[in-house]
């Protein structure tokens, strides 16, 4: 799906521009029960990216949590497995239902920048190359600072190729109590013209596990 620029934006967003905007949709999170096992949950979101003027892009995130069970793939990545009809239609009969409780499981705020493209490519055939053809796309070099409401403060370093963004922070800062995880990793996606992304965190010592999936569409 071709990107339409927007003629304000700012040149060194270019490569972002399509993320850039306010998307709203639903997705899964995995949440520790009582007994200190995975419990996966069905969650609403709302996350807005914008050209804050300066070069930089502001990004802010709000998500809900609702006492339901996650939705079933592709959005969630909890659900793995043969299907079950039963889930199916708990999920189902989620989705319509208004009454669920719904809490804020998380709000973050922070500013995007992208740096340069990545070295080592060949940015002249690469500008050659017919527009929108593999041969065309030039991955460029991005860092984020990122803080939530607890007080956890991500800086991630990564790129985005096209559509996809890949972003990573080997260490996580706080100014309030500890959110359980040393390490994290974000993906994200532009699919059919929905963002499609995902969270995966660590604990010190601990393999990389999905923490949150979402997929949005533009508000």
């Amino acid at each position: 799906m071709p990107i339409t620029l927007d003629a304000d934006l700012h040149p060194s967003l270019y490569p972002l521009a399509w993320l850039v905007g306010s998307w709203r949709g639903t997705g899964a999170v995995q949440l520790s029960a009582e007994d200190g096992e995975g419990q996966g949950r069905r969650i609403e979101q709302e996350l807005s990216a914008r050209d804050a003027g300066d070069g930089t892009l502001a990004w802010s995130m709000r998500t809900w949590v609702l006492d339901a069970p996650p939705p079933l793939p592709p959005t969630s990545v909890f659900a793995n497995g043969p299907a079950d009809p039963e889930a199916e239609d708990a999920a189902d009969r989620s989705a319509d239902d208004a009454a669920l409780e719904r809490r804020l499981l998380i709000s973050e705020k922070g500013t995007w920048r992208v740096l340069g493209p990545v070295p080592g490519q060949d940015l002249e055939a690469a500008a050659a190359a017919k527009p929108g053809s593999p041969a065309a796309i030039v991955s460029y070099q991005l860092e984020a600072r990122i803080e939530d409401d607890r007080g956890t403060v991500e800086v991630f370093a990564g790129e985005v190729r096209g559509p996809r963004i890949q972003l990573a922070a080997d260490h996580v800062g706080r100014t309030g109590p500890h959110p359980g995880h040393e390490r994290t990793t974000r993906m994200f996606g532009l699919v059919g013209g929905r963002l499609m992304w995902l969270i995966d965190r660590a604990a010190e010592g601990e393999p990389l596990t999905t923490w949150m999936s979402a997929e949005l569409d533009r508000a």
